[in-house]
């Protein structure tokens, strides 16, 4: 494939670690070896690295995971079941999944698809994608807009919200597709109308009119600013770096949570009332904003409290008091992050429902997020 938008750091790491281009070497002689001690060997080598660097060891064993040496293969696929368990692991899965090597990157999508991140179907759009990019750069057409929102696709899959990724990345082919076949035909045209020109002028028609036509034409082939996509491309963004926020945050705070479930409050701090009163304000925005369709403006109210509100410090201190095993303060995160996603599933459905069955559906105990209650701060904007 011609030069790529995105390079997978599995691609990068495999290239330069060292350790792996040594065990490459010796990894199917090894496999196959008579001897149960060199193969147990090469094995827990493999394994010491993973735990090193597993962006280069899982794409490393992915190439051999449909090897036609039964040895090889069957251990190669152990390893990789084992190893994308760990911490890391799976990121470095996920990330083979855009390699450019067909094998690491199809078995990589096969593994995905198994556990449910529909893979195989986003892997053929990442690369429809390249190859678009590919003849747009070949052709001389503009995609700087685009590839913006192409990279947050690939973000947002490795963040695991799948839904919000794939229809990012079924935009940018869309999109592009559309900027080919405008630039196509007006080139075309161009040609089509170049080659009556000799016959127009033996007529007597004057075609100095005619040829600055064309020259404006020609110019706006190369010039075309693409207004028309301009306004749903920012919005895209927004949704990406709003989900992506969220996403995030709501990280930081789970790998803390110790309780199960989600726990009822038994009191707040005046800054967690503020927190909750900030909540609210933004809740009864958005919800007065989706009913009169002004997604734009909606999104922009929660990225505006993302980005005020929590970036004060609030978040950090509420992970110190989890931390220091406050019980409350659990509750408190817990009822926060399920309000974030009630109010982001008014204008997301697809990304609130995601990071919620990633991060509270364990918790909550409810099989979807419309099933969920309102948190008891913000019940007034169950209505």
């Amino acid at each position: 494939m011609p030069e790529r938008i995105y390079i997978s750091d599995a691609d990068l790491q495999m290239a330069s670690d060292i350790e792996i281009i040594r065990i490459s070497r010796t990894f199917v002689s090894a496999m196959n070896s008579s001897f149960p001690g060199k193969r147990k060997k090469m094995i827990e080598r493999i394994r010491k690295h993973a735990h090193a660097n597993p962006v280069s060891t899982i794409p490393f064993l992915l190439r051999y995971f449909d090897h036609v040496d039964p040895k090889t293969r069957e251990n190669a696929r152990s390893l990789v079941e084992e190893l994308t368990r760990l911490p890391g692991g799976e990121q470095a899965l996920i990330e083979s999944l855009f390699s450019s090597h067909a094998t690491v990157g199809d078995s990589a999508a096969a593994i995905l698809e198994a556990r449910g991140m529909d893979g195989v179907r986003f892997r053929e759009f990442y690369l429809d994608a390249e190859r678009q990019f590919a003849v747009c750069r070949a052709m001389g057409v503009h995609t700087e807009d685009v590839k913006e929102l192409f990279l947050e696709s690939i973000k947002l899959y490795k963040n695991k919200l799948v839904e919000q990724a794939f229809e990012n990345m079924i935009l940018v082919t869309d999109i592009l597709k559309d900027r080919l076949e405008w630039t196509s035909n007006t080139k075309r045209y161009i040609q089509d109308v170049l080659k009556l020109t000799p016959q127009l002028s033996r007529s007597g028609v004057s075609i100095d009119n005619l040829q600055e036509s064309l020259r404006i034409l020609a110019d706006a082939v190369k010039t075309r600013d693409y207004k028309e996509t301009k306004e749903l491309l920012e919005s895209k963004k927004l949704e990406a770096s709003v989900v992506s926020q969220i996403g995030s945050m709501f990280s930081y705070l789970c790998r803390r949570l110790r309780c199960a479930s989600m726990g009822a409050l038994a009191g707040m701090s005046e800054e967690d009332r503020k927190l909750f009163d900030a909540l609210r304000k933004v809740g009864e925005e958005v919800k007065e904003y989706a009913k009169k369709k002004k997604h734009v403006e909606a999104l922009e109210s929660v990225y505006s409290f993302l980005s005020q509100e929590l970036a004060g410090g609030y978040i950090s201190g509420l992970a110190e008091r989890i931390d220091s095993g406050d019980n409350n303060a659990e509750a408190v995160a817990g009822q926060a992050m399920l309000g974030v996603l009630k109010i982001l599933y008014l204008v997301l459905p697809n990304a609130a429902s995601d990071i919620y069955e990633m991060h509270l559906k364990d918790r909550v105990g409810k099989e979807s997020l419309e099933d969920v209650s309102w948190p008891e701060p913000l019940k007034s904007l169950a209505g």
